[in-house]
């Protein structure tokens, strides 16, 4: 049976404006999904699917400047890039969750933390110190995974059946050990990183050839059937994808290049601003407002300008974040910033 074959134009070369930009409007639906949960809104618009975009963009932006290189330099890489700008957040809120929280710790959840393992350890450490801090778990498994896979990124049916096998086994173990938080904040977007993957290559390569195989038809039937008879919907993916053609069909050609280039800051920050801005606008805004108007209540309007300040604290404190962290560069390293995936 003849492949299915998707061509484009011409390969891509360079960065990718698009790709940039979308990590611009998935920073802002995951901030407006943290802020309805502030204020108790009902989660219409679904802005957790701004994670589903970090995940599939991770898989475009590593196929996109995969290079030849071992195992131990492409890890040094790209963990130069999440680890420094976690560490300092995590120790941040240590520090200030102790002195104006009074609230404290274990060592193991610390050391967990700190190693950005914690995220498999069951509900109460990957949504312990931040639960924010959950998605470095997530990048840094999708980093590990990648290695191995780099192999077959040529042949579309082993990565997806590569990518169903390694999707199901934690979608399934931890659906049965209970753990809601990891089972659908992490597990279930897995798929997303291999779906990314395969939009890498067509984007690279100019083109992309998916075998109609026993492989391909296995990877489908597992991920999806399999996971439906066992009373699990695998949509995340699916939503993320089309979220992100909606934009780069319908939202981004109604756009001015102002807007564009607003988007493309906030997607070079994203991953200091999701690291950040959690506490600034729930914990730590209603600390604020308990100094400031004791005993008064937090009403949603006091509450919705308490998260604006935050905001705009969030924005500054990760942009000059990211500026430090850009100076600070490998040995060997390129000039230009590691890509933010």
């Amino acid at each position: 049976m003849s492949p299915l074959r998707i061509g484009l134009p011409a390969p891509v070369r360079g960065r990718i404006a698009a790709l940039d930009e979308l990590k611009g409007v998935a920073i802002i639906l995951v901030i407006l999904y943290h802020a309805g949960g502030v204020l108790g809104l009902r989660d219409v618009l679904h802005g957790e699917v701004g994670v589903d975009f970090f995940v599939i963009l991770s898989g475009v932006g590593l196929t996109l400047s995969a290079r030849r290189e071992g195992a131990g330099r492409f890890l040094l890489r790209r963990f130069w890039r999440i680890y420094p700008a976690y560490w300092i957040a995590l120790t941040v809120f240590l520090v200030a969750d102790a002195c104006f929280r009074d609230t404290t710790f274990g060592t193991t959840d610390i050391a967990l933390h700190y190693l950005g393992i914690h995220g498999w350890f069951g509900d109460v450490y990957a949504m312990g110190i931040n639960d924010s801090f959950w998605f470095v778990t997530l990048i840094v498994t999708l980093y590990v995974l990648y290695l191995p896979l780099r192999r077959i990124l040529g042949r579309a049916d082993r990565l997806l059946l590569a990518g169903a096998v390694v999707s199901v086994v934690p979608i399934l173990a931890y659906f049965y050990a209970g753990q809601a938080a990891i089972f659908a904040h992490m597990a279930l977007r897995i798929p997303g990183f291999f779906l990314g993957l395969l939009i890498g290559t067509l984007l690279r390569d100019g083109r992309l050839e998916i075998p109609l195989s026993a492989k391909t038809a296995a990877a489908f039937l597992i991920l999806f059937y399999v996971t439906y008879a066992l009373g699990i919907i695998v949509a995340s993916v699916l939503i993320g994808f089309v979220g992100m053609l909606a934009y780069a069909a319908i939202v981004r050609p109604a756009l001015n290049e102002r807007a564009r280039r607003d988007l493309r800051f906030l997607g070079d920050r994203s991953l200091e601003i999701f690291l950040i801005h959690q506490p600034l606008i729930r914990e730590y805004n209603v600390l604020v407002l308990d100094w400031l108007f004791p005993g008064s209540g937090k009403s949603p309007m006091a509450l919705t300008l308490g998260m604006c300040v935050g905001l705009a604290v969030t924005l500054a404190l990760a942009s000059g974040l990211h500026v430090l962290l850009a100076r600070i560069r490998l040995p060997g390293a390129d000039p230009a910033p590691l890509p933010a995936t």
